[in-house]
């Protein structure tokens, strides 16, 4: 759902939980499909009995996962005030990541 724009062109900050909840989850996902220890792109990853393939998500290069990233953490700095609220729903699950999240793009 795309925030409902104002009449002088700007954007609400304001997105419903779900939608929140599902593109953080999805972040998540991406992110841990490159390996922390030697860099590159993990052939899969499982995450909650569920297994994804950077091809999932139409990423086939380093360079393709940046850019991902760097599209989805732009967006998550756009809607901090959404973000917070919901992060605490995935800390059960994604505790370094929502960490990350926290300190890493709400925090600037």
């Amino acid at each position: 759902m795309c925030p409902a724009p104002h009449t002088d062109g700007t954007h609400d900050d304001t997105v419903h939980d779900d939608t929140v909840h599902d593109r953080l989850e999805r972040y998540f996902v991406v992110s841990a499909l490159r390996c922390r220890d030697c860099g590159d792109l993990h052939e899969q990853v499982r995450v909650g009995g569920e297994t994804y393939t950077a091809a999932d998500f139409a990423i086939d290069s380093l360079a393709e996962w940046r850019l991902e990233m760097d599209k989805e953490e732009s967006w998550i700095r756009s809607h901090r005030s959404a973000v917070q609220e919901v992060l605490p729903d995935l800390a059960d699950d994604w505790p370094e990541t929502t960490a990350a999240v926290r300190d890493r793009l709400l925090a600037e």
